[in-house]
């Protein structure tokens, strides 16, 4: 997947500003030819009882997909920040997946994003994540909007 690094600072800026909670938000854009972000979304946590969860407001789906879809886009993954850990989707990370969806995790400690992994859920048994190459591009090359 292709995101530009003004857009991954983004993220990386979400997931500071709500450490030592989790943060989450969606990748809008195209999901042919490996994945090429042309937003990133914010998303609220509606979790209130742990640090290390999510959870999303399905009405938040719903209007940054239709607001996606007015662009000619979809959204096409999530990310999410694993505060103290890792960027490896964990065993509630695999609960909620959604098939064909890029999942972001960054890792931050101490306020700071360290690492940053891609995955996405394999097509076959058993059920896992993959994991997938990130490429951070220039903003010259990301295609117009």
């Amino acid at each position: 997947m292709k995101i530009t690094d003004k857009l991954l600072k983004q993220i990386y800026a979400h997931a500071a500003e709500t450490y030592p909670r989790e943060c989450f938000g969606f990748l809008v854009g195209t999901a042919e030819n490996g994945g090429w972000v042309h937003r990133v979304v914010r998303g609220t946590n509606l979790n209130t009882e742990r640090n290390d969860r999510f959870e999303m407001d399905p009405l938040e789906f719903v209007k940054t997909a239709r607001a996606a879809e007015k662009d000619g886009f979809d959204v096409i993954g999530l990310y999410h920040s694993h505060p103290d850990w890792t960027p490896i989707p964990s065993q509630t990370d695999l609960l909620s997946e959604v098939e064909g969806f890029f999942y972001m995790i960054v890792s931050v400690f101490q306020k700071q994003p360290l690492n940053t992994g891609l995955w996405q859920i394999a097509a076959d048994i058993p059920r896992r994540f993959m994991p997938l190459p990130l490429e951070i591009v220039d903003e010259r090359e990301a295609p117009n909007d």
